[in-house]
């Protein structure tokens, strides 16, 4: 297990996206061991650079999802932090990349008022346009 770590940090210092992306997930989901949700930001953030759109988006969206659940804060302040850097990460992979995971992620924060005003209109029409991508 160590071993597949350290073979695929290799790669992503060579500059392998793809086996950031393989990484993130590892650290993400603990594939190799316990998860480590920093390590997944490090790696998504890399993704996020790609110049291949998928992965720049799913970067966008996993970094995201990271901030959204608050698996990268700390205090009560941090999510706050976080909750706006999750909506910046959607926004991206929703608009630059029309990522139909990333207009859903918006419309929660819309309707529910995370970080953004509460606004059910906006928010039904974000669902609606994931719908359609």
């Amino acid at each position: 297990m160590a071993d597949r770590i350290k073979e695929l940090k290799e790669e992503v210092k060579k500059g392998n996206i793809r086996a950031a992306l393989s990484l993130a997930e590892a650290f993400k989901w603990g594939y190799y061991g316990g998860s480590d949700p920093h390590g997944a930001a490090r790696m998504y953030r890399i993704c996020c650079r790609s110049r291949d759109k998928k992965t720049a988006s799913l970067g966008f969206f996993n970094l995201g999802n990271l901030y959204y659940c608050g698996y990268l804060s700390h205090t009560e302040e941090d999510r706050e932090k976080d909750r706006a850097r999750a909506w910046s990460c959607f926004i991206k992979s929703a608009m630059l990349y029309e990522n139909p995971s990333a207009l859903s992620r918006l419309g929660d924060m819309y309707r529910y008022g995370q970080y953004v005003s509460k606004n059910e209109a906006i928010s039904l029409a974000l669902y609606g346009k994931a719908s359609l991508a």
